[in-house]
């Protein structure tokens, strides 16, 4: 009888000393699993932290105004621990600025504009009478607009000349090109193209930058043929037929806008107040990647000051 309780009071004992090793072995592999948990969590953090950081690094090195997009060397750089950054300077001035297109009621630019993306009347007609309609409600950030006798607006390709109205009216400006979105009629241009607010901005003097606009959106300002446009685009990247490279050429005069574009001194004096050789402001976009951890900056900024005036930060 001793021998049988001494033998079931060992298997109690082996079974409990068999439950104490589970129960620590358990515990320590939910222990390491936690850590590994926060080891993850902490590279995560430091990986995005680092590629945010290197988006910054990118940034700064573009703000100073004689830097180009074609500084590539300095513009894209890379780190020992695979981080990089990689800037793209371009224009603000290179998009329709809203605000001005309506306070100059220089309609036919964006009927034209429509039209290329393949609106019809009857959509394009409510879409800028609703913008119309927006800018002049009543609000505490409205401004006072005088305008002067009508004067003859420039045409586009397949548009009719306009004229400014007379008289003086409140404008109240749009503070955002995403504003743009609440308009009523807009729908329509914003399901006929979902890239719509890339060709807008609310920055800058309304004027188009001739050493950056693209093809499609120097025929719309200025009413040549696609030829004219596609001629004046490659005299600006020079010999080797690419952007951003050291043989670009730039524009230096309007007189030379006027010579290359292929215009009368008479058609050009209908266009030439709406287009500038400099950009009054710029967008940069920096890029910082991190294993395959992105952070990306885009800042519109007025670089001719100093310092350099930054209108509009957004991180992503």
């Amino acid at each position: 009888m001793i021998l049988r309780g001494c033998s079931v009071e060992k298997g109690s004992a082996l079974l409990l000393v068999l439950f104490t090793i589970l129960l620590i072995s358990s515990l320590i592999v939910s222990a390491v699993e936690y850590v590994q948990q926060d080891v993850d969590e902490y590279a995560v953090l430091n990986r995005r932290f680092r590629s945010r950081t290197l988006a910054q690094t990118g940034l700064a090195y573009a703000l100073p105004p004689q830097v180009r997009n074609e500084d590539r060397a300095l513009l894209e750089q890379g780190g020992k621990d695979s981080g990089k950054f990689r800037v793209v300077i371009t224009s603000e001035s290179a998009r329709l600025n809203i605000n001005v297109l309506l306070q100059n009621n220089h309609d036919y630019l964006l009927q034209a504009l429509f039209r290329r993306w393949g609106l019809t009347s009857r959509q394009i007609d409510p879409a800028i009478a609703g913008l119309h309609h927006f800018t002049d409600q009543p609000s505490d950030s409205a401004t006072p607009v005088a305008t002067a006798a009508p004067t003859p607006t420039p045409p586009a390709a397949g548009t009719t000349p306009g004229t400014q109205n007379a008289g003086a009216r409140f404008f109240r400006a749009f503070l955002s090109v995403q504003e743009m979105s609440l308009v009523p009629g807009f729908a329509p241009v914003m399901k006929q193209k979902t890239d719509w607010a890339d060709y807008f901005t609310i920055y800058g003097d309304g004027k188009i930058d001739v050493n950056s606009v693209d093809q499609a959106m120097l025929e719309l300002v200025t009413g040549v043929t696609s030829a004219q446009a596609d001629q004046f685009i490659k005299y600006r990247w020079g010999r080797d037929g690419k952007p951003f490279t050291a043989d670009d050429q730039i524009y230096r005069s309007l007189e030379q806008v006027r010579t290359n574009l292929g215009m009368t001194p008479q058609q050009f004096q209908l266009i030439q107040d709406q287009l500038a050789l400099n950009s009054s402001v710029d967008r940069i976009e920096s890029t910082g990647t991190v294993a395959n951890f992105g952070s990306t900056i885009t800042a519109i900024v007025n670089r001719s000051t100093v310092p350099a005036q930054i209108l509009l930060w957004q991180e992503k």
